[in-house]
């Protein structure tokens, strides 16, 4: 592994999710690395455009990541696909959700919420812990025990251990979270994502029917024949 390239992207990483703009010693700090080093990523990200500094020698996301960002949901067949079936779906007041695993977070890619546009959902980005998300444990689900607790340590393995279980028995994994929000999901083939419903409320037949909705837009996005039910 590059160690340079590597360092790059956690910078980048710690600018796109801060939310506000880091000094060098503060990113040094943040990432356990010499300030020296954290200096010379920082001039060459700004050659790039990738960061931009402000009248207080701090740093930010710059106009290079978003055209990068832009560029990517353009040319991406994932993004299309989630895009054509958001689409096909409409607004409902049942909440559409995909999400990644970022360390122990889920990252959500698209979120649709009652009422909103689409526009609204791509590119979300929010996070949530993954104790929090069916996303989130589904997607902990397709790993091995040992990878878990490498992820999570032995403690919050042991708390999610029998979610993680049930949801290794089911294709869509279910659960509640309150009287009013039950949520569902499932592994989107191909793909280290997931796709959720949340705040879904109604009768058996009514859970029955997004269970399989959900299966059919996992098979739409991935274009992979998901196994029979």
């Amino acid at each position: 592994m590059n160690s340079t390239v590597f360092d790059a992207f956690r910078c980048l990483n710690l600018l796109a999710t801060g939310n506000r703009a880091f000094g060098i010693r503060e990113i040094g700090r943040e990432m356990g690395l010499d300030p020296a080093k954290v200096s010379r990523l920082m001039q060459t990200l700004l050659a790039l455009e990738m960061v931009q500094q402000d009248a207080r020698r701090k740093y930010s996301l710059g106009m290079g990541i978003h055209r990068l960002s832009a560029n990517a949901i353009h040319n991406s067949a994932f993004y299309t696909a989630v895009l054509e079936m958001l689409e096909e779906t409409g607004s409902h007041s049942v909440s559409i959700v995909v999400g990644v695993l970022s360390g122990k977070n889920v990252v959500y890619l698209i979120h649709t919420r009652g009422g909103k546009s689409i526009a609204r959902a791509i590119g979300n980005y929010e996070s949530f812990p993954v104790h929090d998300s069916v996303i989130g444990i589904k997607l902990l689900s397709a790993m091995s025990d040992e990878e878990i607790v490498a992820r999570l340590g032995v403690h919050d393995y042991q708390l999610l251990k029998r979610d993680i279980e049930e949801a290794r028995r089911h294709q869509v994994f279910g659960k509640t979270f309150n009287e009013t929000d039950y949520r569902m999901a499932c592994i989107i083939p191909g793909m280290q994502a997931a796709i959720a419903l949340s705040n879904i409320q109604g009768d058996k037949l009514d859970i029955d029917k997004l269970r399989h909705f959900l299966i059919s837009a996992a098979r739409k996005i991935s274009g992979a024949a998901l196994p029979p039910l």
